[in-house]
């Protein structure tokens, strides 16, 4: 009879300290609903990343931009091809610019491609394009 006592106030008590974890839990849980995660880090490509042409004074060259991560789906993106720049605030992952490179009086010129991303942190990524005579 002892036994059972003691067997039944051993269970009685595992039941309520679980029933009291089981409710901090879930009060903590409603808790850190309003905790912003730490930011993701972005990331930001060209590709390809060096074009390079030879007899040739003018060429029509496509680069790939990409860039993920951060902490919203939305990004301020800058982008030069080394003729012209532009910003763009973007909801997705990649695009593609093209532009007309012209060697003018140069026998070989190299213009600078530059990618800059932002969303909660900063990336950036370079690319060149080459055109030799």
């Amino acid at each position: 009879m002892k036994m059972k006592k003691l067997l039944v106030s051993a269970l009685a008590s595992t039941f309520i300290l679980g029933v009291g974890y089981t409710s901090t839990s879930a009060e903590t849980a409603e808790s850190s609903e309003g905790i912003t995660p730490f930011a993701v880090p972005v990331d930001a490509s060209i590709s390809p990343l060096r074009d390079n042409f030879k007899g040739v004074s003018s060429k029509s060259v496509t680069k790939n931009l990409s860039w993920g991560g951060g902490t919203t789906p939305y990004y301020n993106a800058y982008y030069e091809d080394g003729i012209t720049s532009r910003s763009f605030t973007a909801n997705y992952y990649s695009t593609s610019a093209t532009a007309q490179y012209d060697l003018g009086p140069y026998s070989t010129y190299t213009w600078n491609n530059y990618l800059r991303v932002t969303n909660g942190s900063s990336a950036t990524a370079s690319a060149s394009v080459i055109l030799t005579r």
